[in-house]
């Protein structure tokens, strides 16, 4: 995915249109404010999936998700989404 658009897509994640012209910076402080919200969206995805069937998938599906946005989120922040969305779909 282009980093044009992982940042549409974290837009539209956290319901924040003006991050799709928003700078590294603005983009982690924002995922940070929305931590929770960026996690349903996600969830909602991979709820919504037809290539989920299990935790395995679902898992897999998320972990894919979270791939595309190397390009605009640090490292450690899209570790802390996984470990909360691994926690989640645990609870499936």
């Amino acid at each position: 995915m282009s980093e044009a658009e992982s940042r549409a897509q974290l837009a539209r994640l956290l319901g924040d249109e003006t991050l799709r012209d928003a700078n590294a910076a603005r983009l982690a402080a924002a995922s940070e404010a929305g931590f929770e919200r960026f996690v349903d969206g996600l969830l909602d995805e991979a709820a919504a999936s037809d290539d989920v069937s299990d935790r395995d998938s679902a898992i897999a599906f998320v972990e894919s998700r979270l791939r595309a946005f190397e390009a605009v989120l640090p490292d450690d922040l899209r570790s802390r989404l996984l470990e909360a969305l691994r926690t989640r779909i645990d609870a499936w």
